[in-house]
């Protein structure tokens, strides 16, 4: 994928390219570049067919216990966002090729 040929959606952060990209009036000054699905949702937002809830409430931390068996290091990561908004590896020293669920 070019480079150039990509923008950032301001809504969700996800990026996708020009073709796909929306401009969307902010305020009477100023528009913002979303993607087509955030497009999609803010329309029907303010169209009323979606109730607007910003206050969403987080999932409850899911806490697992992992052992580093290189460097015998222990943490704990939450198993809701590893593989999602980050690599589940060690923080110590950043491999994860021996890391073992604890009980």
């Amino acid at each position: 994928m070019d480079i150039r040929k990509t923008r950032t959606c301001e809504q969700c952060s996800a990026v996708v390219t020009l073709d796909k990209v929306k401009l969307y009036p902010k305020n009477e000054e100023e528009n913002i570049l979303v993607c087509e699905p955030c497009c999609n949702e803010i329309k029907k937002k303010r169209s009323g067919e979606i109730a607007d809830s910003k206050a969403k409430t987080p999932s409850p931390p899911n806490y697992t216990g992992y052992s580093c068996t290189r460097c015998n290091y222990r943490f704990r990561a939450d198993r809701s966002k590893a593989g999602l908004i980050h690599n589940l590896m060690c923080p110590y020293c950043g491999k994860n090729d021996r890391l073992e669920k604890k009980k």
